[in-house]
């Protein structure tokens, strides 16, 4: 792989000679599980009929999207670097009345291939599903959490070897009730645990996180939607005498309102500050995890920056010891920003021959969210390549550039 170049790395003619994928893992739309017949058999002549001609399988979570859902209704991804050889990205969520599937895929980026790691809840009737069903702990009866817009919520620890969801909802379809309750899936164990809820924060549509290492904690900053109003830190670690797992620290008020939606925040552990990019105010801006009741502190920005755009990737490259950006509007641009003291510079490192967006595109079948990418897009680093990962459709190939 050059550095700066974006490849295809599976589905039928991924770059690189590499061999296409294995059928069957090709694609995360290959393990979605109303295909599979033992968790969701016809039960209806139409059904069958509808089988036998080659339409596509109905189940009873399919909400009105159906599996596609999982990546186009305003989801993430995490990269967990301890699940597999070379660890995996994972894919999860839902969200309204899109997709009731609390079932979870993971592509597995030493074989190459995608696999259903959760199949969620599958046993229920279409009634348990959707508007009118209520879930007051926000899990399904087997303790998979009701699949919401995951948007940036959703974060790994790597020593615990978990995926971190900071926040639940009580019921799906078109009315959603969020809930801030956090949901953890232990990778080690393949179970869901769920930790408490919090008397005051809301957390609804649109917030995002990040993973804070040294302090164990998930900083989580909500949205403007529906009364959002928290900058909270959540630690996954400890039981509880009810059963739940991990606690809340203190509440700060929302940071940001009227302009919380749908940005991205990272932390820089050399630095100790979280920063965050904000699209409305076009800029970054920075918070002290040691400090955290204190405003944002916005940066100075130099070198060749764009736009910030909704929906971007903003991750941390340990090994480069820089943050990178990625929007899909800007057609597989990669920039690099140096944080030093109160500024920021920026600078493209990509090399793009292929948009990987606009591929994307053009390979899938399904209406797709072109803007969206929250975390689907995340930095695997091995002993001396670091790479960033890129998710996007159900039915498209996975993507990697070489940072280092």
């Amino acid at each position: 792989m050059q550095p700066g170049c974006w490849y295809r790395i599976s589905g039928d003619t991924p770059d690189l000679d590499l061999p296409p994928t294995a059928r069957g893992t090709r694609y995360l739309v290959d393990n979605d599980p109303a295909r599979d017949a033992t968790l969701n058999p016809p039960r209806s002549a139409k059904e069958r009929l509808r089988r036998m001609l080659g339409r596509e399988w109905m189940a009873p979570w399919r909400g009105r999207v159906g599996f596609s859902a999982i990546t186009e209704a305003w989801n993430s991804a995490v990269y967990a670097s301890g699940y597999g050889r070379c660890g995996s990205m994972v894919v999860f969520g839902g969200g309204h009345a899109n997709y009731y599937g609390a079932d979870m895929h993971a592509f597995d980026l030493d074989r190459r291939t995608w696999r259903r790691i959760s199949n969620g809840w599958v046993d229920g009737a279409p009634a348990d599903y959707g508007e009118g069903a209520i879930y007051p702990s926000a899990c399904y009866p087997n303790g998979s959490p009701l699949p919401p817009h995951t948007y940036d919520y959703v974060q790994y620890d790597p020593l615990g070897n978990d995926l971190l969801l900071a926040k639940g909802q009580t019921e799906l379809g078109r009315n959603v009730t969020a809930a801030p309750i956090p949901h953890c899936f232990d990778f080690t164990a393949q179970k869901w645990r769920s930790g408490p809820r919090h008397c005051t924060a809301i957390l609804n549509s649109g917030g995002f996180s990040t993973w804070d290492a040294s302090r164990r904690v998930l900083w989580v900053h909500c949205g403007d939607d529906g009364g959002g109003n928290a900058f909270i830190p959540y630690s996954p670690d400890g039981e509880n005498p009810d059963g739940s797992f991990g606690h809340w620290g203190e509440w700060f008020p929302n940071k940001m309102p009227g302009f919380a939606n749908h940005n991205a925040m990272q932390i820089v552990p050399g630095l100790d500050r979280i920063i965050v990019a904000s699209h409305s105010r076009d800029a970054l801006g920075a918070i002290d995890p040691r400090d955290p009741g204190a405003p944002i502190e916005w940066l100075l920005s130099s070198g060749e920056r764009p736009a910030l755009a909704e929906f971007a990737a903003l991750q941390f490259a340990p090994s480069g010891g820089h943050l990178t950006y990625t929007a899909p509007r800007d057609r597989g641009a990669v920039f690099a920003i140096d944080i030093d003291g109160e500024g920021c510079h920026w600078r493209r490192i990509d090399e793009t021959v292929l948009d990987p967006f606009a591929d994307a595109a053009r390979h899938s079948h399904y209406p797709v969210n072109r803007d969206h990418l929250f975390g689907r897009l995340r930095i695997a680093t091995y002993a001396d390549v670091e790479l960033a990962i890129l998710v996007r459709h159900v039915d498209s190939p996975v993507y990697a550039l070489r940072l280092l």
